[in-house]
């Protein structure tokens, strides 16, 4: 009866010592960037070196765990998918641009830098091919929103909505690496501009 009954007991203080660890990280990544000491991390969330190895087998796991959460949730947070047969690109220009004002989006030079996350790919396969499921989950979403905008002649409905979203964003992750090396853009200028080139001709 006893080990029965404590045998919960212990796998759930697992899966909240693994919890603490995953949001532990998700808070101080933003903060101190992927680069942030392992030590740091386990005394935020309570735990020693030991617990953490329980659950992964180097920080390289724990970032894609971190990374499945953070970026599945900016990706829904976006990209607003309930409203995605309504949502056109100037909106969804104008969330974005948003985010990067407040500082809410996932890579910036304050906290995860462009360079860690390439780091990271270039160390883990299993991250890179993470991203690179962002990327092309992004390029399918933004593509309905360019689809959308065509529909309600925002923009020129001669272009290919997936081309054109592909290059769209190309364009955000070259900003990131920009943005991360102190170029100075003006984003609501770039976004202006951007839009002007794909106005529909009167």
């Amino acid at each position: 009866m006893t080990s029965s009954k404590s045998a919960p007991s212990r796998e759930a203080a697992k899966k909240a010592s693994k919890e603490a660890l995953v949001k532990s990280a998700m808070a101080l990544f933003p903060v101190k960037g992927l680069d942030v000491s392992l030590d740091d991390i386990c005394a935020h969330a309570g735990y020693t070196r030991g617990a953490f190895y329980v659950h992964f087998r180097n920080r390289d796991e724990l970032t894609f765990e971190v990374m499945g959460r953070v970026g599945e949730e900016w990706l829904d947070s976006i990209f607003e998918d309930a409203r995605e047969k309504e949502g056109d690109l100037i909106g969804l220009m104008q969330r974005f641009l948003g985010e990067l004002m407040r500082g809410t989006y996932p890579i910036s030079r304050n906290g995860i830098r462009p360079y860690q996350l390439l780091d990271a790919c270039a160390r883990s396969p299993a991250i890179h091919d993470r991203y690179i499921e962002f990327v092309r989950d992004s390029i399918r979403r933004l593509a309905v929103y360019v689809t959308n905008s065509q529909m309600k002649k925002q923009i020129r409905p001669d272009l290919d909505s997936e081309q054109l979203a592909s290059i769209m964003i190309t364009v955000v992750i070259g900003t990131h690496t920009l943005y991360d090396l102190d170029y100075p853009i003006d984003l609501a200028r770039t976004s202006a501009t951007l839009l002007q080139l794909l106005a529909v001709n009167n």
